[in-house]
């Protein structure tokens, strides 16, 4: 059964950890790097409410936490956009590389290490695409 965003953030974060963690591909491209992400859903035209924030802990080829916000995380990425711009991301409507890099997100932290590292990026983002999400708006 899916999860439905921004309702049922907490569902959708453990099916993304449990999708992440399924992935082999994943685990070898993350096997040299940990790294604790913060994902912001911000509000947009489509979606007014409060904004959502996941927190992603890679550590050594495994996700070890994906959770909601974690006010003491010290976070070596923050990935935020639009409601809009996520539903596309998730749905595959948009290139990925293309939208995290010029599109209608902000990324913040070492652009040179997350270029290191851009398979396990990869995992990450068609982690999240395989989980089966609903929207609510």
């Amino acid at each position: 059964m899916g999860a439905t965003l921004p309702d049922d953030a907490a569902g959708w974060a453990d099916q993304f950890q449990t999708r992440l963690n399924e992935r082999e591909a994943f685990e070898r491209a993350a096997a040299n790097f940990s790294a604790t992400f913060r994902l912001l859903v911000t509000p947009d035209e489509r979606y007014d409410g409060e904004p959502v924030v996941f927190t992603v802990v890679v550590d050594e080829g495994a996700a070890v936490v994906a959770a909601g916000h974690d006010a003491d995380a010290d976070y070596d990425f923050t990935l935020s956009g639009p409601y809009t711009a996520w539903r596309a991301l998730l749905r595959g409507e948009v290139d990925a590389a293309a939208a995290l890099t010029g599109g209608d997100f902000e990324v913040e932290g070492s652009t040179m290490r997350l270029l290191q590292h851009r398979e396990a990026v990869a995992e990450l983002v068609g982690a999240a695409q395989a989980v089966d999400t609903e929207f609510a708006y």
